[in-house]
């Protein structure tokens, strides 16, 4: 089984691809693990070298019970990529994982040949909040009145749109036995959710250097799509591309749009055209 051992922990990791292509490491949310990414590794693997992970407290890995931190995330991260003798590497994280890429391209700076930002934000008092319906959805749990079904359904509606829902059944029922599958205990939910909470990057946002693409989901509600503008607004010439018709998931209700994005961003403003 592949583990990176830092520390006190162990970082589950997988990865795909040419182990000569360019590395690009892919960052997970709050409370997920590696499965996020099940439409990106198919596609990114014919042409990078594709790490993905699970962060500390999810999945595979170690998930201790003492508070977390975005930072140490980060670490974590670059401990893995010192692991896998990854000098430098493309950085895609989404939500959560959005944080932490930041906090790389930020303290790591020499680490990161270009930083790509999903379904996030950069925390502090001037990020937009999801409103408190959308909250309660997100958080829903099985109660004596709510059944296990109905408070799936209900996280559902805080970060899938409603079209997608209706019509991709099968795909959530997939989701719901990987996510069943490893769950993230409780008490790593909480340290994970008090890590986010305590991001605060605004202030530094300006110290980025790396190429940088945001990609936000237009009806976004778990981190709304304010929040994308106000990163391309900051992080010194960032690129904004706001995805039509797709909500918190946007990497996977418009996969395909995303990772196009992802790869021509990659492929022509940062690597540059290939000679073969």
């Amino acid at each position: 089984m592949p583990y990176a051992k830092m520390e006190d922990i162990e970082i589950y990791y997988e990865t795909y691809g040419r182990p000569s292509a360019p590395p690009l490491v892919l960052i997970g949310g709050w409370a997920s693990y590696r499965w996020v990414w099940f439409r990106q590794v198919p596609t990114f693997k014919e042409k990078y070298r594709v790490v993905v992970f699970d962060n500390r407290g999810a999945g595979k890995s170690s998930k201790p019970d003492y508070p977390y931190t975005i930072k140490m995330m980060a670490a974590d991260t670059i401990g893995l990529m010192d692991t896998l003798e990854i000098g430098d590497a493309h950085i895609l994280g989404i939500s959560m994982g959005g944080l932490i890429a930041q906090q790389i391209a930020i303290s790591y700076p020499e680490r990161v040949r270009s930083l790509i930002l999903s379904s996030t934000h950069f925390g502090g008092s001037n990020q937009i909040l999801m409103d408190d319906r959308t909250m309660a959805l997100l958080i829903a749990l099985p109660t004596e009145t709510i059944s296990k079904e109905q408070a799936r359904e209900m996280r559902y509606r805080a970060t899938f749109s409603p079209q997608f829902i209706e019509k991709n059944r099968p795909i959530l029922n997939q989701i719901d036995e990987w996510a069943e599958k490893l769950p993230t205990p409780l008490y790593a939910q909480v340290h994970q959710s008090s890590a986010t909470g305590e991001f605060d990057s605004e202030a530094e946002l300006n110290k980025i250097t790396a190429p940088t693409l945001i990609l936000h989901g237009a009806n976004d509600r778990a981190v709304p799509t304010k929040n994308g503008e106000l990163l391309a607004e900051r992080i010194p010439n960032a690129r904004l591309k706001i995805i039509k018709d797709a909500a918190h998931f946007v990497i996977i209700e418009k996969y395909e749009e995303f990772n196009n994005e992802v790869m021509n961003f990659i492929d022509n403003d940062v690597e540059g055209p290939q000679i073969s």
